[in-house]
């Protein structure tokens, strides 16, 4: 059975997956300072130097996808309020 911080990433994973669909540009999306901001605090504070987010299809991918990977049920919390904030304003 699954924890809930295994489920949080899975959900995550596959809007990532949605987002970063080949056949949609809504990827670029995620260029945004407000997504970038999150996927570096998330790096930060595990102590993970990542590169910047190369911009492409994949970069952003690998980008978010690692930063999914290693966060904490905290840190995916603040990004459902990212989400909510980016959907609903």
């Amino acid at each position: 059975m699954k924890s809930d911080l295994e489920k949080f990433r899975t959900r995550w994973n596959r809007w990532l997956g949605q987002k970063t669909r080949h056949d949609r540009d809504s990827w670029v999306d995620l260029i945004n300072t407000n997504w970038t901001g999150w996927a570096h605090s998330v790096f930060t504070s595990h102590g993970i130097a990542h590169p910047s987010c190369d911009h492409s299809l994949t970069g952003v991918y690998i980008f978010y996808s690692d930063a999914i990977r290693v966060a904490t049920m905290k840190e995916l919390l603040r990004l459902d309020n990212l989400y909510a904030t980016e959907k609903y304003n």
